[in-house]
């Protein structure tokens, strides 16, 4: 690995421990804000990230959108046509291959407001071609989890460019998919585990073959779950990206004190669509 690539890894390692510190306090100031206010989402506040309220996080979770619209179309066997999109929302789209249901499609869609969302799908219409090859969809509204995102150097969706493919690399996407336990402290303690052990995945990891295009949860439908959206050069390079990550201890630690957090964990392996902006 290059001098400067290296230097950058433990800049950007270094940048996010010293931020790692500090979120709380942050977290703190935005939810006596919202209090001031007489907002009625403020909780009791603890000592620790884990205490903050999500009304806090919501504070902390916008960089142009303020939630994000994830859909899952569970289509035909055999089904060729893609399920209808709205544009110029649509971020990204896939088709799962491997880990999951290899027939449904993912999309993500960023929208300003809860208003905007609702007034395009009122008015979205199945297309012709799409018709008796839709077997059933499902929505729900995520939040950005943008303190974590950015604490770790990384731009969140609203500014997220996906490289250009190299040597004719065929990208593979992840979809990591946590079900977490129910309460209000579950997601927030999630989040600062995950960004403190990030920090360190991303700063050994010299494969550059992965990124992390957002981390996202959930605002409505089935509560207290999270995603991972993760962009590989491609399927082998992939695995070199999870062989580096091995060398990150605080990760480890991370994903295993995530584990006792979690009901269920699900990960799939996604190839882009060809209308996907995200590719």
């Amino acid at each position: 690995r290059s001098a400067v690539a290296c230097r950058y890894s433990v800049s950007r390692y270094a940048a996010c421990a010293a931020r790692t510190s500090d979120m709380a306090s942050a977290l703190l100031q935005s939810a006596m804000q919202r209090r001031a206010l007489g907002s009625r989402h403020i909780l009791p506040m603890a000592p620790n990230l884990a205490g903050s309220a999500h009304a806090a996080l919501r504070r902390l979770s916008t960089q142009g959108f303020s939630l994000f619209e994830v859909r899952t179309y569970a289509m035909q066997p055999g089904a060729k046509a893609l399920p209808p999109s709205v544009e110029p929302a649509l971020l990204g789209e896939w088709r799962s291959f491997s880990g999951g249901e290899t027939n449904n499609v993912h999309s993500i869609r960023g929208w300003a407001s809860y208003q905007q969302m609702g007034d395009a799908l009122l008015e979205e219409v199945d297309a012709d071609e799409a018709a008796g090859q839709l077997r059933q969809q499902r929505s729900v509204a995520m939040v950005e989890a943008t303190q974590a995102l950015s604490a770790c150097g990384l731009p969140g969706a609203a500014l997220y460019t996906p490289p250009s493919p190299v040597n004719g690399e065929r990208a593979v996407w992840e979809l990591r998919t946590y079900q977490l336990q129910l309460g209000y402290e579950t997601v927030p303690q999630f989040l600062q585990l995950f960004q403190e052990g990030l920090a360190e995945k991303l700063a050994v990891d010299d494969s550059g073959a992965s990124e992390l295009a957002t981390l996202l949860y959930s605002d409505n439908g089935s509560l207290n779950v999270v995603i991972e959206l993760w962009r590989h050069a491609s399927l082998a390079r992939s695995q070199e990206s999870r062989r580096a990550s091995r060398k990150a201890t605080r990760w480890r630690q991370a994903i295993n004190d995530i584990a006792k957090l979690a009901v269920t964990f699900d990960t799939q392996l996604m190839r882009p669509t060809p209308r996907s902006p995200w590719a």
